[in-house]
C-alpha cells in the first residue's frame, strides 16, 4: 500500500488528502444517519403491519366462530315447515327425525321433508348476509343419498355432480366433528349471477348412542361470498401497495386484493429480498393472514431523502477536487516539463538542457538534472562505450582463432584423401572447401539463416565421407524453423568435436543428429551423436575450457578443442550469460550439446510447423 502511494503523482496525492481528511469521515457519518433512519422506519412499519395483521387475524377469526356457531344449528332446530314445534326431551334429535323422515307419515313424507329442510336452510341463510347458497347432503336409512340444497338469491339449484366435485364431497373427511374449510371456487352450479365463493362444512351425527358411537348422518355446507373478508379489509389502511393474502397451510387463497388471486394456489408470496413479508396464523382453523410489500416502495420517501444527502456530498467532492486540481497544476506543470525532457535523456539525449527559471525548489532541481545529464554523458563515453570495444575486440580474437582451426582440419581431410584417393575426388573436395572459405568471409557477428549454418555442415560431412568412405550418417529435424536468423558458424564447430572426440574413437560408422524447435521464446538446437560419450569427469572439464578464460588446450603447434568454446563465447557475447551451450554425455550411448538463443524480432519466429526435414550426408 505505501508503495502504491508513493508512485502516484502530487496531483492524486493532494485530492485523496482532501477526500480522506475532510470527506471521508462526512460520508461515513451520513451514512450511519441514512441507515439509522432505515432502521428505524423498518421497525416501525414492522409494528404497524403486525397490528393490521393481528386486527385481520382477529376479525376472521371471529367471523369464522359466527359460522362456526351457525353451523351447529341442526343439534338445536326444532320447527317444522307448518310453524309448529316438536317436543321432545332429545331437542338435539329433531333435525334428524325430518332427514330420515320419522316424523312424517308415508304419503306425505317427501314433501314435508324437502319443505321443512328448505325451511331450515332458508332459517340460516338469513342469519348472514353474504351466505350465498346452502347444501345439505345425507343417507336416508335405507342408503339413499339424499341432497338439499337453498340459494338465497331466489335461484334454483340445477347441477348436483359439479357442487360435490367443486367442494370435494367424495374425499371429505366424515369423521371430523370440526368446521371444515373448502377453498375458494366458482358457483355455476346454480342458476343466477355466478359469484366466487369459499365454502364452510359441518359433518351431523346421530348423538343418541354411547360416546365414541354416534353415526354419521350428512353434511351441511355454506357457500360464503368472497367479498365477506372485503368488509374486514375495509378497516385496514394501505400505504405503499401492500398485498393481503388469506390462505390455507397448502397455499389455497382464500382472499387476496390482487385481482384473481383469490381461489389460486400460492406457492410463494415474495421475489426474494425485494419484498417485506409478516405473517399471522389466525387461532387453530388452519389459516393464515400474510401482508407482502416492496421494499423500494415502502422506503421510498426515506430512500429520496437519503439520494439528496449523497448528491449533496457528491457535490462537495466535485468541488474540493476541482480546487485541487487548479492548484496542484499550477505546482506540477514544472515537473511534468522536467520528466518530459527526462524522457529524452533515456533514449540517449544527453545534450538537453533544462531552463532554470526560479531559484525555489523546482529551480535547483532543473540545475541538478542538467549536471546529472552531462555527467551520465562523460561516464557512457567512458565506460559504455568502452567495454563495446573491448566486446567487438574478444569477438574479433575468436574470429581469429577458429578460421585457422577450421581451415587446418578440413584441408587435413582434403590432403589425407589425396594420398589415397583413387577417384579423382580431390577436385568436388576443393569445390566443397571454397564454398565453406566463401562463407567464412566476412565480420564473425554476421547473423544467417539456419539452413545456411545447415549446409555447410552438410559440406563438412562430405569432406569427411570422402576421407572416411561414408561412415558418417547426418541427419536433420529442423521443424521448419531453418529461415530463423543464428550466428555465423555455430554448427560445424560442434559437428566437427562430435566426430572427433565422439565417432571416430568407436573406429566404426556413426550417426550425428541436428534437431531444431521453438520454445519459450527461444530457439533450441540439438546437436546428437552415438559415440563413446563422456563420464562426469570428462564433461566437467569440458565445461571448465568453455569458462575459462583460454581458448582451448594448447598443443606443441596450436590451440585445440576450441570449437564448442568459441560457439558459446559468441553466444553470450551477443545475447547474454542466460543463453549458451549445455553438454548432457553417457559413456557408451553418445553426447548431446544444446544450443540456445532467443528468437525475438527475428524473421523465422513464428508460424513453424512440424514437417521434418531428413537428410543423410554420405
Amino acid at each position: 500500500m505505501r508503495r502504491k502511494w508513493q508512485e502516484l503523482g502530487l496531483y492524486h496525492k493532494f485530492s485523496l488528502t482532501i477526500i480522506l481528511v475532510g470527506l471521508i469521515p462526512m460520508l461515513l457519518l451520513t451514512t450511519y444517519i441514512s441507515r439509522s433512519m432505515i432502521q428505524d422506519y423498518r421497525k416501525a412499519l414492522e409494528i404497524q403491519y403486525e397490528q393490521a395483521t393481528e386486527y385481520v387475524a382477529n376479525s376472521i377469526e371471529s367471523m369464522l366462530e359466527s359460522y362456526n356457531s351457525v353451523s351447529k344449528m341442526p343439534y338445536y332446530y326444532n320447527m317444522s315447515s307448518y310453524g309448529s314445534t316438536y317436543t321432545s326431551y332429545m331437542s338435539f334429535d329433531n333435525f334428524r327425525k325430518i332427514v330420515y323422515g320419522e316424523i312424517y307419515s308415508e304419503e306425505t313424507m317427501q314433501q314435508r321433508r324437502r319443505s321443512d329442510m328448505e325451511n331450515f336452510l332458508q332459517y340460516l341463510g338469513n342469519l348472514d348476509s353474504s351466505i350465498i347458497c346452502l347444501h345439505f347432503i345425507a343417507e336416508d336409512l335405507t342408503g339413499e343419498k339424499l341432497d338439499f340444497h337453498k340459494a338465497m338469491d331466489g335461484t334454483y339449484f340445477n347441477n348436483e355432480p359439479l357442487f360435490e366435485q367443486l367442494v370435494g364431497y367424495s374425499a371429505l373427511d366424515r369423521g371430523s366433528n370440526k368446521l371444515i374449510l373448502i377453498p375458494p371456487h366458482d358457483s355455476t352450479y346454480k342458476n343466477g349471477i355466478d359469484r366466487k365463493v369459499f365454502s364452510i362444512a359441518r359433518n351431523y351425527y346421530d348423538l343418541r348412542g354411547n360416546v365414541g358411537n354416534t353415526p354419521y348422518v350428512g353434511t351441511l355446507f355454506f357457500d360464503i361470498d368472497t367479498r365477506r373478508f372485503d368488509k374486514i379489509f375495509m378497516d385496514v389502511q394501505y400505504q405503499n401497495d401492500e398485498l393481503f393474502y388469506v390462505t390455507d397451510m397448502d397455499g389455497n387463497c382464500f382472499y387476496s386484493n390482487v385481482k384473481d388471486k383469490a381461489g389460486c394456489n400460492v406457492k410463494e408470496f415474495t421475489d426474494g429480498e425485494k419484498d417485506f413479508v409478516i405473517s399471522k396464523e389466525i387461532g387453530d382453523l388452519g389459516l393464515k393472514v400474510t401482508v407482502v410489500m416492496d421494499i423500494e416502495k415502502a422506503f421510498a420517501k426515506i430512500r429520496h431523502t437519503q439520494r439528496i444527502i449523497y448528491i449533496i456530498i457528491a457535490a462537495s467532492i466535485c468541488a474540493l477536487l476541482g480546487g485541487s486540481a487548479f492548484f496542484s497544476r499550477r505546482l506540477t506543470k514544472p515537473l511534468h516539463e522536467i520528466m518530459a525532457q527526462m524522457e529524452q535523456v533515456g533514449t540517449g539525449n544527453f545534450d538537453i538542457v533544462l531552463p532554470v527559471r526560479s531559484n525555489d525548489e523546482i529551480g535547483i532541481l532543473a540545475g541538478r538534472f542538467n549536471q546529472m545529464s552531462e555527467a551520465l554523458k562523460q561516464y557512457i563515453n567512458q565506460s559504455y562505450v568502452a567495454q563495446i570495444r573491448q566486446n567487438e575486440a574478444e569477438l574479433t580474437a575468436l574470429k581469429s582463432q577458429i578460421y585457422p582451426h577450421f581451415l587446418y582440419n578440413t584441408l587435413e581431410v582434403i590432403r589425407m584423401t589425396a594420398l589415397d584417393d583413387s577417384e579423382k575426388r580431390v577436385p568436388e573436395m576443393i569445390e566443397a572447401l571454397s564454398e565453406q572459405i566463401h562463407y567464412l568471409i566476412g565480420p564473425m557477428q554476421d547473423m544467417v539463416p539456419l539452413e545456411k549454418e545447415i549446409e555447410i555442415v552438410r559440406k563438412y560431412v562430405y569432406l569427411l565421407n570422402c576421407r572416411i568412405s561414408g561412415k558418417i550418417q547426418l541427419n536433420m529435424n529442423v521443424q521448419s524453423v531453418s529461415s530463423m536468423i543464428v550466428p555465423k558458424l555455430i554448427l560445424q564447430p560442434v559437428v566437427e568435436n562430435a566426430y572427433v572426440h565422439g565417432i571416430k574413437p568407436k573406429k566404426g560408422s556413426g550417426c550425428i543428429m541436428i534437431e531444431a524447435y521453438v520454445e519459450e521464446n527461444a530457439l533450441h538446437i540439438n546437436v546428437m551423436d552415438n559415440g563413446v560419450g563422456m563420464d562426469e569427469q570428462a564433461v566437467g572439464r569440458l565445461y571448465g575450457i568453455m569458462n575459462g578464460t583460454n581458448p582451448g588446450i594448447k598443443s606443441a603447434y596450436n590451440w585445440q578443442s576450441i570449437g564448442l568454446k568459441n560457439v558459446n563465447d559468441r553466444i553470450k557475447y551477443l545475447y547474454g550469460e542466460t543463453y549458451g551451450i549445455e553438454i548432457t554425455s553417457t559413456v557408451g550411448i553418445g553426447t548431446n550439446v544444446h544450443i540456445m538463443i532467443p528468437v525475438d524480432g527475428q524473421d523465422g519466429g513464428q508460424g513453424y510447423g512440424n514437417k521434418d526435414e531428413n537428410d543423410t550426408g554420405g
